[in-house]
């Protein structure tokens, strides 16, 4: 891929958890296609080859389908400067992601030809698509910066011309972007930046952004006004649509974005919950069956990829006895 998407040696994690997934991207490509219109005959003919010559190839493609239906975005019909105009034009013989889930798959699963629109001499967007698994995955390095998943995320990048559109499908995900122009965007939130440290995050409690440094355009959807976000200011937005906006201190920023550098950070937390916590990012998981020590507080910096050391650290401070087992790492 060329441009901003242009290979480094560290362009995919050592992790194998976390990396470029071929055939989601190839399915990922083949969904923006689509979306901005009808193949013409020797596309179609490609597509349905892929489509039948193996069973995950149209498992992607339907799960491509789906995230992209559930992102809601039409990157490639943004104006030249990344804003949104009040209504995006439709080239002739437009598909949109709504028609398309419910005929498009399923007659290409069949082998319909579709209509005639684009010439062979278009030019399409590379896309890569990444997903993390059940540890923390290292970051992924692109020309223009590099981004970290936190874990069972799915982030899908874009690049138009000079620009990257990445969406933010499911979990979190930090942004530390360099240069050249970049949007982010998590459900109804999104950000416009050339150079910014962010956090963004999309989950059943709704979606919100954290700028760590820099500045950055703020896009929150129909009937909100374009805002600026700088450095410590977070907005987040309910289910419900509420708007909820504030700040944090710079010791509060570290707290808060640890996770992205493998740290588990507690202020009087309660020891259940930072065994909870730990257990988010490892498979290897702390039991305790003692109430008392689950509510005891603690303080402290630790790896969110060592429980051991972690179940040590308690064993140290709280007088319990760790037990290894089949079952994981039990406190007694």
């Amino acid at each position: 891929m060329a441009g901003m998407f242009a290979r480094h040696d560290d362009a995919i994690p050592e992790h194998g958890e976390t990396c470029a997934h071929p055939v989601d991207e190839a399915a990922f490509a083949w969904i923006v296609r689509l979306d901005r219109g009808a193949l013409a005959p020797e596309a179609a003919r490609e597509l349905d080859a892929w489509l039948t010559a193996d069973s995950r190839h149209r498992g992607a493609f339907l799960r491509a389908q789906a995230l992209w239906r559930s992102a809601d975005r039409v990157a490639a019909f943004r104006v030249p400067d990344g804003t949104a105009p009040a209504e995006a034009p439709v080239p002739p013989g437009f598909v949109g992601r709504r028609r398309m889930v419910g005929s498009v798959a399923a007659s290409l699963l069949v082998g319909a030809t579709l209509g005639v629109t684009v010439g062979p001499a278009e030019a399409y967007e590379p896309v890569r698509f990444f997903r993390s698994g059940s540890e923390l995955p290292k970051p992924v390095r692109l020309a223009g910066g590099d981004f970290r998943l936190d874990r069972t995320s799915q982030f899908l990048c874009l690049q138009r011309g000079d620009r990257i559109h990445a969406d933010l499908l499911a979990g979190r995900v930090r942004v530390d972007w360099r240069q050249g122009p970049i949007s982010v965007r998590a459900g109804r939130v999104e950000l416009d930046t050339v150079a910014a440290s962010l956090v963004m995050r999309w989950d059943a409690d709704g979606e919100s952004v954290l700028l760590l440094d820099g500045d950055a355009r703020l896009r929150g959807g129909a009937g909100q006004p374009v805002r600026r976000l700088r450095r410590a200011q977070w907005v987040r937005l309910s289910p419900s649509g509420r708007w909820e906006e504030g700040s944090l201190s710079a010791d509060d920023l570290d707290y808060v974005s640890a996770w992205s550098h493998g740290r588990l950070e507690l202020r009087a937390t309660p020891v259940g919950e930072a065994i909870r916590r730990i257990n988010f990012y490892n498979d290897r998981k702390i039991f305790s069956s003692n109430v008392a020590l689950s509510r005891q507080r603690i303080d402290g910096i630790f790896s969110l990829t060592e429980p051991e050391t972690f179940a040590r650290s308690l064993c140290r401070m709280f007088h319990v006895r760790l037990v290894l087992s089949g079952r994981g790492l039990e406190l007694r």
